[in-house]
């Protein structure tokens, strides 16, 4: 096939095509990426018109292992299609990307990366779900490279995600949140006070919280009002119900241009001195997201389905990560064993033989 066309065959010494070598020029810079196959090349010179013609930062690279690590997230993330750019979202993925460049170096080909070199990286941090995420990251980057004809397929590295042990399995007892708020009067830190108390009754991540106002509320004919919030991990908008108490607090606080105006770490510094008091400043277990967790045992020991409880979250309905955060307190473990007993009683009473299906069998 000519270069005219975009991309040419490698061939061997024996005439054999070897590989395909793309090379075009977009905007003044010269792009030739290998490609394993002719279907490639093809797919790769269309892929990087269409991105020319949109406008997106294309960076030229000398073959498939030219591309660094920061060139391949710059690429990934200036690409308006991914929808990382000037996003929360993005946001972490630049700090990720950022360890990845401290830990590698910014201009280590992507293609040097291996698995060795992964689980050597991902070994300096504890935390199983964060690691996933990291791999996400990893993967995205190798996805967008060959999808974009940045690298080859065969130069592709996939990172299978960790199962994650189930943690995080604290909620705040109902003694807990009283001692909380009687530091915060302590400590005359009200506008603490009445940011705890929301986060347990909407069970909404402490970053949603403080970028919620008055202009997120949904009024109804008969007086009564419901909260939008922005759910920063899925990108979406859902609807929650407000507690009186909350209601109360958000209406008082709904002149301002937000509910709350200080900022996370104002918050967080303050939520140490409350744990300074209550000797807990060591306790993993105390963090704001810990409120969330509270809200989700609460509606799940009031008898609300699993299924509501994953649509107020902002979860999917059949969402493994909603069961994490259903903690029954002991009140609801002696419900379940009082009911058992009631349904022995009904057995030994009963006259009635019970029938248990196994497989196809009755």
């Amino acid at each position: 096939m000519s270069k005219k066309k975009g991309y040419r065959a490698m061939l061997n010494q024996d005439g054999s095509v070897k590989c395909w070598r793309v090379d075009i020029t977009l905007g003044g810079k010269r792009f030739t990426p290998t490609c394993v196959t002719e279907d490639v090349a093809i797919a790769t010179v269309a892929s990087l018109k269409d991105q020319h013609e949109r406008g997106i930062a294309l960076i030229p690279t000398a073959g498939s292992r030219g591309i660094t690590i920061k060139e391949a997230f710059e690429q990934c993330y200036n690409d308006p299609e991914i929808g990382w750019m000037n996003t929360d979202h993005g946001k972490k993925q630049k700090y990720y990307a950022q360890s990845f460049y401290n830990f590698w170096g910014a201009k280590t080909p992507l293609t040097n990366i291996t698995k060795k070199m992964w689980y050597e990286y991902t070994a300096q941090f504890q935390a199983t779900a964060t690691n996933n995420r990291r791999a996400s990251c990893i993967n995205k980057l190798f996805n967008y490279a060959v999808e974009n004809g940045t690298i080859a397929p065969s130069d592709k590295l996939k990172i299978k995600r960790a199962k994650e042990r189930l943690t995080r399995l604290y909620a705040f007892s109902r003694s807990d949140e009283k001692s909380i708020k009687d530091a915060c009067e302590q400590l005359g830190y009200d506008d603490l006070k009445d940011f705890i108390t929301v986060l347990i009754d909407t069970g909404a991540r402490a970053e949603e919280l403080l970028q919620a106002s008055a202009r997120d509320f949904q009024y109804f004919s008969d007086g009564s009002f419901t909260l939008n919030l922005y759910r920063l991990k899925t990108d979406t908008d859902s609807n929650i119900g407000l507690k009186k108490r909350s209601q109360e607090i958000l209406s008082r606080r709904s002149n301002s241009a937000k509910f709350f105006m200080g900022s996370y770490k104002h918050y967080y510094r303050r939520f140490q001195h409350v744990k300074k008091i209550l000797n807990k400043t060591t306790d993993k277990n105390w963090t704001f997201h810990v409120c969330r967790h509270t809200c989700a045992s609460r509606m799940a020991e009031a008898g609300i389905p699993l299924a509501k409880v994953a649509a107020w979250l902002g979860h999917a309905p059949n969402s493994p990560v909603t069961s994490r955060y259903i903690h029954f307190y002991g009140a609801g473990k002696i419900d379940i064993a009082k009911t058992m007993d009631d349904f022995d009683t009904q057995l030994d009473n009963s006259e009635n033989v019970i029938r248990i299906a196994v497989g196809d069998k009755k």
